[in-house]
């Protein structure tokens, strides 16, 4: 998960200050959603760490060895844990609970470097998770929006090739203009739109004024397009 680890000398002194626990293949050291009370240090051994997603499926999102400290997150911030710690190997860890891992910390700043590097690495990976995460609900709006619009698609059209005002997009999947945009431009990155272009086109208005508009010019294959929405879903 991280790749700062604590020395084995300083794994081998914080040994002296708390409680040695060991753990099987396939114990679980920590559940999702139960109380934070106590932070774990590796001594020997691994574990993965997994979240669960939308469905329910365990998903993996990291792994951790020797020298690693875990479920500090949740205690610090007085919080559930937030993910599944589960031995992969015969395990052996040192606890301390929260008071007296603080103690600890005032103790040996080498512990306060290695948590403000490894806590700011997991705040970078939440903010990148975060934007996917916007991302891919964005372009499964518009990917459904798109597969309406390829249901309106007469048989005598070739296939797949669909246009639509951008401003009329915006006004019936309730997203701005610009993220619009990037939802199409994010679809066309990965590839399940093709031939995707914006164009200008002037149309004659109320009172037979002219007025611009933007109109999104693509083509999707249908099947192609769900499968892709269908993955993102899980992120």
């Amino acid at each position: 998960m991280e790749t700062a680890k604590l020395s084995e000398d300083l794994v081998n002194l914080l040994k002296s200050k708390g409680r040695e626990e060991s753990y099987k293949l396939g114990d679980i050291v920590i559940e999702e959603g139960q109380e934070s009370d106590s932070i774990f240090i590796i001594e020997k051994g691994y574990v993965n760490i997994t979240k669960k997603d939308p469905m329910g499926n365990d998903v993996l999102i990291g792994t951790a060895g020797p020298g690693s400290i875990i479920g500090e997150m949740g205690v610090f911030m007085g919080i559930e844990r937030t993910a599944t710690v589960r031995a992969v190997s015969d395990l052996k860890v040192i606890v301390f609970h929260r008071d007296e891992f603080l103690r600890v910390v005032s103790e040996l700043p080498e512990i306060s470097a290695y948590l403000i590097q490894v806590l700011t690495k997991r705040i970078y990976n939440l903010n990148r998770r975060l934007i996917n995460a916007i991302n891919s609900k964005l372009m499964i709006v518009m990917g459904h929006y798109i597969l309406e619009k390829l249901r309106e698609v007469p048989e005598f059209q070739e296939e797949g090739l669909i246009s639509f005002d951008l401003s009329t997009a915006a006004l019936e999947t309730g997203l701005d203009l610009e993220k619009v945009v990037t939802a199409l431009n994010n679809l066309a990155k990965a590839g399940v739109i093709e031939d995707y272009r914006l164009v200008s086109e002037i149309v004659e208005g109320d009172q037979e004024e002219e007025e611009n508009r933007t109109v999104a010019q693509l083509r999707a294959d249908p099947h192609q397009l769900r499968s892709y929405l269908k993955t993102i879903s899980y992120v």
